[in-house]
């Protein structure tokens, strides 16, 4: 299992790929995060840039299905995308993830 997080620069980009991956049952209990700012240093200052983050679960064998399926619907719209392992997960949470996204 593995919790990915995809940042986004608009909520309608986010929303977009949270539906297609829902839909295709490739994440589960996903959220999104509005208040999130990545610094930049540019010409000798540092500037924020306003970005959300749309995050959720799903197995480690899918990830690349569901980083296939950012670049697709997102293009520009895509800043990054990154998964790390998940090694404990509730027993619920657990059995639903398993059961409830997409074959592998």
């Amino acid at each position: 299992m593995i919790h990915v997080t995809i940042q986004t620069r608009t909520i309608g980009a986010a929303e977009k790929l949270a539906a297609h991956l829902m839909e295709k049952h490739l994440l589960l209990f996903p959220t999104i995060d509005t208040d999130h700012e990545e610094l930049n240093w540019e010409h000798g200052k540092l500037y924020r840039e306003s970005q959300l983050l749309l995050q959720g679960m799903t197995k480690g064998l899918l990830y690349r299905e569901v980083e296939q399926a950012a670049y697709a619907l997102l293009g520009h719209d895509l800043v990054r995308i990154h998964a790390v392992p998940v090694t404990h997960l509730d027993p619920h949470a657990q059995k639903t993830l398993l059961e409830q996204t997409a074959k592998v």
